[in-house]
């Protein structure tokens, strides 16, 4: 009987052993969590405003380099829409996942990436809103939505932010628009490789051989969308938080369970990227 008891005794203390240390992986997943959201909100900032400033100067340059008919010769164009980017820092850095140049139908005559999935086709029709960067002083016009070719993977949701600004040659013709802008799963994979980097480097300094897992989401209304090689369940179980409605007074951390294993979250509204705009990172401890 004694023996029985003292077994007993042992293993209750196990178990309490074991949750207490599971709270605490999940109050310091939480906090990583939290840090991660920190650091990356400034990123985020930093690389809408790179668009923002670098889009009016590449304009202006690219109305500079442009043959009078743009479209007679595309290969000439492409080199065009690289120099003008090229010339400018803010647009060099970007993380922008499309430079294109359409006519003053909104039909694109090139892009500077190859193979060019956006070649003929009307961006206006995806965005009709864009049609205003047809007058000459409207200067950026920005959009979000979705069109096929601008998509950042090859299945699956994705979203896109669109940026576009009238590009006239020297008498303040229009003879077009300068397009760019991202995926929102390509720059949500961006964000997740900057933290991932964070983390690595704090481990060096702490001589840790372990990194937790982290995923980073990109959140509009009541969708996240995640890296391209994001599971759908993460993508999914972030969703089912709502995370938009419970920022809405600032930083909302907690956690979320996803096939058994737990993960802190943090997320954060992005303002500069519209009202209903966050940000989000999910971690776990291994």
């Amino acid at each position: 009987m004694r023996l029985e008891l003292l077994a007993f005794t042992a293993s209750a203390a196990a178990i309490v052993v074991s949750t207490a240390a599971c709270e605490d992986s999940k109050a310091l997943s939480e906090q990583n969590a939290t840090q991660a959201v920190a650091k990356l909100l400034p990123v985020v900032k930093e690389d809408v405003e790179q668009v923002r400033r670098g889009l009016p100067e590449g304009a202006k340059k690219l109305g500079t380099l442009l043959e009078p008919d743009p479209g007679q010769d595309l290969a000439g164009l492409q080199k065009a829409i690289q120099n003008a980017r090229g010339s400018v820092h803010d647009l060099n850095v970007a993380k922008s996942t499309f430079f294109s140049f359409t006519d003053t139908s909104g039909t694109v005559l090139r892009s500077e990436a190859d193979p060019d999935l956006l070649a003929n086709k009307s961006v206006f029709a995806a965005f009709p809103e864009l049609k205003k960067a047809l007058d000459p002083n409207s200067g950026n016009v920005e959009v979000f939505g979705e069109m096929q070719e601008m998509r950042g993977i090859r299945t699956g949701p994705d979203f896109q932010w669109v940026v576009a600004h009238p590009v006239k040659d020297a008498s303040g013709t229009v003879k077009g628009l300068f397009v760019t802008g991202w995926s929102y799963r390509r720059f949500a994979y961006h964000l997740e490789e900057t933290a991932k980097r964070d983390l690595l480097e704090a481990a060096k300094q702490e001589s840790r051989k372990k990194m937790p897992l982290v995923y980073v989401f990109v959140l509009r209304g009541k969708k996240a969308y995640g890296a391209p090689i994001t599971p759908d369940v993460n993508a999914q179980a972030v969703e089912g938080l709502d995370l938009i409605e419970k920022t809405a007074s600032g930083l909302w951390k907690g956690s979320v369970d996803i096939t058994g294993r737990t993960f802190g979250v943090a997320a954060q509204r992005t303002p500069e990227l519209g009202p209903d705009a966050g940000l989000a990172v999910i971690m776990s401890e291994i």
